[in-house]
């Protein structure tokens, strides 16, 4: 199992995690940026965040569901080690095939939102929803990264807690 310390250097070593100017798609400014989509390219990353996921992983979770793109590869990957089934979030609903904004089965079932970077929780906030009206219940989202820019109020509000392998201060720590 990769510690927390040695998975924020992994992200920094294969380029996932940069220091500068950028702006965030919550419209946010921030001095880094993680793009874990990229470190999920990495075999050995993919499985070193995903352990750590499934770490963060509640017992009594009955599926694990991530919006498109970012947290696809990450359920994925955890629904396989874990044998707890996977559900996609669809960004939009599909005027084709069998439509709506949901891949796999939910109803009944506690939920686990996965994602990969958590800032405002607009993107959980919003799976979360699209669960719940499929009539799963979400009590608990998991996040490679907590930025600690509101998301975890946001989704106290919402009843869901929010749980996190990284935050900000675990990423800024390594800025040389």
């Amino acid at each position: 199992m990769v510690d927390r310390e040695e998975l924020a250097r992994m992200l920094l070593d294969v380029g996932a995690l940069k220091f500068g100017r950028f702006e965030l798609s919550s419209g946010k400014v921030s001095d880094y940026y993680v793009d874990v989509k990229e470190a999920s390219t990495h075999p050995e990353v993919l499985d070193a965040m995903t352990d750590a996921l499934a770490g963060l992983l509640p017992g009594d979770a009955e599926v694990v569901a991530g919006p498109e793109l970012g947290a696809v590869p990450l359920v994925a990957v955890l629904s396989v080690k874990t044998g707890v089934p996977m559900a996609i979030v669809r960004k939009e609903e599909k005027g084709y095939g069998t439509g709506g904004r949901l891949i796999g089965d939910v109803e009944g079932r506690n939920v686990v939102v996965v994602d990969d970077v958590a800032t405002t929780g607009g993107s959980l906030l919003e799976a979360a929803e699209v669960v719940r009206g499929e009539g799963g219940e979400v009590r608990t989202a998991i996040v490679v990264v907590d930025r600690r820019e509101g998301a975890e109020e946001a989704l106290k509000e919402a009843g869901i807690e929010l749980r996190s392998v990284l935050t900000a201060d675990d990423l800024r720590g390594l800025r040389e």
